[in-house]
């Protein structure tokens, strides 16, 4: 079921690939940017990382919590040096998709499909080929990528659910709900 703003934030705890135990209520009274991505080995989620770490210390200042969720375990996330290079922000991995289930994040080969008419797969592939990231034979081909934005008080403000595999909330409403430029 997908989450509607105005809801309290479903709460989970998990742990990063640093092996912190990692509860989402604890960020509350900040705002939070909770991303969902595919796997370590997805070009376009990856290369929307790389987008948003150049951004990093901004967001540091601006106070604004980033959680990163993963289809891969953390053991794979955390042997990709890209991925280790996300700190402080912690990256979760869920392969079993407990945390993607709770907040209602889908699973479409039609939005997988849709992704060849609407995104530019080649030019994601070149973008993030010089990471040199592991493969996950055990990823979903068809996860569709999901973002919300959760304020001060654990209400959802947005919830974005992708179109396609490349499709995550448009880059400058990511910064205005931040608070940077």
């Amino acid at each position: 079921m997908k989450l509607q703003p105005g809801i309290t934030a479903p709460d989970f705890v998990a742990k990063d690939i640093e092996g912190n135990e990692i509860k989402l209520s604890d960020f509350s009274g900040n705002r939070i940017i909770l991303s969902f991505y595919r796997n370590v080995n997805c070009p376009f989620c990856n290369r929307r990382v790389h987008q948003i770490m150049g951004h990093n210390v901004r967001l540091q200042n601006a106070g604004v919590q980033l959680v990163f969720l993963f289809e891969s375990p953390n053991e794979k996330l955390k042997s990709s040096v890209f991925h280790q290079g996300i700190s402080p922000w912690p990256l979760i991995g869920d392969p079993d998709r407990k945390i993607y289930n709770a907040y209602g994040v889908e699973k479409s080969t039609l939005k997988m499909m849709r992704t060849m008419f609407q995104s530019s797969l080649g030019q994601a592939k070149k973008d993030t080929a010089e990471l040199n990231l592991p493969e996950d034979k055990d990823a979903k081909m068809n996860l569709i990528p999901a973002d919300f934005f959760i304020d001060e008080n654990f209400n959802i403000v947005k919830a974005h659910y992708g179109k396609h595999l490349d499709d995550h909330i448009d880059i400058e409403e990511f910064k205005s709900f931040a608070g940077i430029n």
